[in-house]
């Protein structure tokens, strides 16, 4: 019975010696866990980059886990995630080296040869036969080598891998993969703040950059608006100055007298152009308007008004707008000195036909005169003498009177003209020039209905004057066929339609392509100036009409301008 207790008694001592050897084991096994947790946790505690992260964890890790090659591969975004070297760590010879984000060589779990995906890579991975060139840095293998991964996970996010090497004879130990697991746990923490204060720091940069870039534009544009040569300004909902340039100060008002005002109210009501801009309202948008603008002095300018939205609120809806405001004053001056200067030079190709056509009545009335001092036979000769004088000398003053009325300067008068009436009015005083004496002219369609356009009769003469000139000049010697101007009115969709066409030579499309040029003439020295279908093209563009031209050789030239329709 004794020694029955007493084998009893040495059976749970040896259970008990056991258990506490185990937990003795375990114990100290918690205690190496702590101080390598310690340890690593005191190596990164002071990393703030991933350099420096990487190399403290590296120089910790070969400390602990023999290996003479070690790699840390991390996932990087960009144009879609990719695995990449970004540092590498020989131990023989305590050399660390790293890569700046996109440097490194790109890695996969391809280099673990088959039968490895992306997923495996968040555990632990050792491969006890790496396959040839499967090396994370590249280097290439005296002998077969072993690989022991790690992975760096954060709340389920995979970072990347801490990557260690060494030759094959050397395999990794359960223990050695246990170390290294403890050891990447902790450095991901660590790793994800690095990245993040990364980020938060390339942010910063940026918004940094951002602000200096937009600063600069906006000094750059405040710039430009300032020195352009146009005053511009921006009005809220009722048309009210908000902002304006210094060009703007040319009227005479400083930059805070004119914000505020209702921009409007400086315009004269009965301007031109203006009739779709009401008051306490803003502009039309997308709209060039014309409009007299009176100065802080009292002075009457021209000015054209560009018009556009430039900003959106909540809803979309538009709530602030920019005009752009171009003085035309000088240039409407000069542009009435060159299209006088044109009508003058025109007026000097007339002046030969004025000479032949004057030469003729004064003739007759020498003629008359002589008969009349000789003693008319009776009281019915000399009155009908006296007649044919009078006839004659009225004659040459519809002639002087005509070519006066042209010469003149314009008078810029808007009016409504019936183009029936005045059209062979103006070719009226042409054909008693010798230049269209000898031309047919041929009336067409629509000069038995009015044909209304509002305009300066003035620019309508000039721009008739000299397509019928240049047709004149192009078919001087011609034959056959019967040289001959043929005119016609019609509508086309708010459009009056005035056509004057000739059967003369027509145009090469050279010329066809420069005809509208300044200064480009097909006449010799002095016979023009080149500027005769560049003005008419000016004259119509400035009444938004169109001016369209269609010739070939050997079919004549035929000219279409399109007048907005007008309204008695």
């Amino acid at each position: 019975m004794d020694n029955q207790r007493l084998e009893e008694l040495e059976a749970k001592l040896e259970i008990y010696k056991r258990t506490l050897t185990e937990i003795y084991e375990r114990y100290t096994q918690k205690l190496e866990e702590l101080s390598l947790v310690r340890r690593v946790g005191d190596a990164l505690r002071t990393t703030m980059t991933v350099e420096s992260l990487a190399s403290a964890l590296m120089a910790t890790v070969a400390h602990e886990v023999v290996a003479d090659r070690l790699a840390l591969i991390l996932m990087e975004a960009g144009d879609g995630a990719v695995l990449r070297v970004r540092a590498a760590y020989w131990a023989d010879r305590e050399e660390f080296k790293f890569y700046q984000e996109g440097l490194g060589a790109a890695w996969s779990t391809s280099l673990l040869g088959p039968g490895f995906r992306e997923a495996d890579l968040t555990k632990p991975i050792t491969v006890a036969e790496a396959p040839s060139g499967s090396d994370p840095l590249g280097l290439p293998d005296e002998f077969p080598r072993t690989l022991l991964l790690a992975p760096f996970l954060v709340r389920g996010r995979f970072l990347g891998s801490l990557v260690l090497s060494r030759p094959s004879a050397q395999p990794f130990s359960p223990e050695n993969e246990h170390m290294l697991s403890i050891m990447a746990d902790q450095a991901s923490a660590a790793l994800s703040n690095v990245q993040l204060f990364d980020e938060l720091n390339r942010i910063n940069y940026r918004l940094i950059d951002s602000e200096k870039r937009a600063r600069e534009s906006s000094d750059y544009l405040e710039r430009l608006l300032e020195t352009a040569n146009d005053a511009i300004l921006t009005l809220d909902g009722q048309g009210r100055v908000t902002y304006s340039n210094r060009k703007a100060g040319q009227w005479g008002w400083t930059k805070d007298e004119l914000l505020g005002r209702e921009f409007r109210m400086f315009l004269e009501q009965g301007s031109p152009g203006l009739g779709e801009w009401a008051g306490l309202s803003p502009p039309p948008v997308d709209r060039l308007l014309e409009g007299i603008l009176t100065t802080r002095g009292g002075e009457r300018r021209t000015v054209l008004i560009s018009t556009s939205s430039v900003g959106l609120d909540d809803l979309g809806r538009d709530h602030s707008w920019m005009i752009m405001v171009s003085d035309l004053t000088e240039r409407r001056q000069l542009e009435r000195q060159l299209l006088h200067s044109e009508k003058l030079a025109s007026i000097g190709l007339l002046a030969a036909g004025v000479a032949h056509e004057v030469g003729n009545p004064l003739s007759a009335i020498s003629g008359y005169a002589q008969i009349l001092m000789a003693g008319a036979e009776s009281q019915g000769e000399r009155q009908e003498y006296l007649t044919a004088i009078l006839n004659q000398t009225g004659r040459i003053q519809k002639i002087i009177r005509e070519l006066l009325d042209y010469s003149k300067p314009s008078r810029g008068l808007l009016e409504t003209l019936d183009l029936s009436v005045h059209l062979p009015r103006i070719i009226g005083m042409l054909e008693s020039q010798r230049a269209l004496s000898r031309l047919k002219i041929a009336y067409g369609e629509g000069f038995d209905e009015p044909h209304l356009v509002t305009m300066d009769r003035d620019h309508l003469a000039q721009v008739v004057v000299i397509v019928a000139m240049n047709a004149a000049q192009a078919m001087e010697g011609q034959t056959e066929p019967e040289p001959e101007l043929s005119l016609g009115l019609g509508r086309e969709a708010g459009w009056v339609l005035m056509t004057l066409a000739d059967n003369g030579p027509g145009m090469s499309l050279e010329v066809r392509n420069r005809v509208f040029d300044p200064f480009f003439t097909t006449k010799g020295p002095g016979q023009g100036t080149g500027l005769g279908l560049a003005i008419c093209q000016r004259i119509v563009d400035s009444y938004r009409g169109r001016l369209d031209l269609s010739a070939a050789p050997g079919e004549g030239s035929r000219f279409v301008i399109r007048w907005p329709e007008g309204r008695a």
